[in-house]
């Protein structure tokens, strides 16, 4: 109970040096155009302070937020987002969703819901051996319990056993209680951090008025880490911040040009899959932000095509460029 109150209260500073952040040099082009991208962006969320704004130097195309209330709290960016290819509108999509957890409280929701749960957890498994005993165990009135049977047998056997009822069952029933509990907290842990990234994907196409912003960067950034998986082995070294970042590490490549699943089958393979994310599917935020433009957004290889047309069309310009200069020098 007492690390998540932690983690909460210092979430700041723990991942400002985990992560390695720096405050932006002004004099690089692309930590200028991010806090360039929040200025704009601040005045449409409503919040009363403008979260600080770090660079993290890790490779891997990613944002964050963390901090335990909007005035503690900083947005980041990778250094790895630059080299997406993204776009401005792009950017400003990722950072309007870390602006979104900042201005809707999530680290501070997420880690309640995790200091609620540990101490449910307690409780219970501290309680159980005692409600276990009461059904089992001897009372003056009634034969000999469960528990006195075992015990007379242990009495028996001491080099085996010391003291069941207490130390043997109890024991056993509060760890498998303990045990159980901590995977129903974490569950329920991971459904409010993925509904948490929801709301704050709608908030942000709600400020930006751009959703397929937000789906095209998505699934830019999903199809760099399914071409550079060697990156991700940093994805160790990052696992205990997952739940800060923008996209999931464990993408795959369903993520790209993303298509439900057909049949009972294939929708159960998917949540089980999936049952372990801090994030939706990348599939489900671009569904859900096609239904906030309108109309589909484009594909992965929508903007493939659109890339390799705009590579060749620079290609035809300068070579017609390269053709005049040459027919000038020509003509003198």
């Amino acid at each position: 109970m007492a690390l998540p109150l932690f983690g909460w209260w210092n979430s700041a500073n723990l991942v400002l040096k985990m992560m390695r952040c720096q405050r932006p040099n002004l004099s690089d082009p692309d930590h200028a155009r991010l806090v360039r991208l929040v200025d704009e962006l601040y005045p449409l969320t409503g919040l009363t302070t403008k979260p600080q704004v770090y660079i993290s130097p890790l490779p891997i195309p990613n944002a964050f937020a963390t901090g335990r209330s909007p005035a503690n709290s900083f947005i980041a960016a990778t250094e790895g987002l630059f080299l997406v290819g993204l776009e401005d509108r792009e950017i400003k999509a990722i950072l309007a969703h870390e602006l979104a957890h900042v201005k809707s409280r999530d680290v501070a929701i997420t880690s309640l819901v995790a200091v609620l749960g540990s101490l449910f957890s307690i409780l219970l498994a501290g309680a159980a051996p005692g409600m276990f005993n009461a059904c089992f165990s001897h009372k003056s009135d009634e034969k000999d319990g469960l528990l006195d049977k075992l015990s007379s047998k242990v009495k028996r056997q001491k080099k085996r056993f010391a003291d069941p009822a207490t130390a043997v069952t109890g024991f056993f029933i509060t760890l498998v209680v303990f045990y159980i509990m901590s995977i129903f907290v974490k569950l329920v842990t991971l459904f409010v951090s993925r509904s948490r990234e929801s709301a704050a994907d709608v908030l942000a196409a709600n400020w930006t008025r751009d959703p397929c912003a937000l789906a095209t960067a998505l699934q830019k950034i999903v199809d760099w880490m399914n071409r550079n998986r060697a990156a991700l082995q940093l994805k160790i070294l990052l696992g205990g911040m997952e739940p800060l970042l923008f996209v999931s590490l464990h993408e795959g490549e369903e993520g790209l040009d993303p298509k439900p699943p057909q049949g009972l089958l294939a929708r159960l393979r998917k949540w089980i899959g999936h049952l372990g994310d801090n994030h939706p599917p990348v599939e489900d935020r671009v569904a859900l932000l096609d239904g906030l433009a309108g109309s589909a957004c484009p594909r992965m290889s929508d903007i493939r095509k659109a890339e390799a047309q705009k590579r060749q069309d620079e290609r035809r310009r300068h070579e017609a460029q390269h053709r005049g200069n040459g027919s000038d020098k020509q003509d003198k």
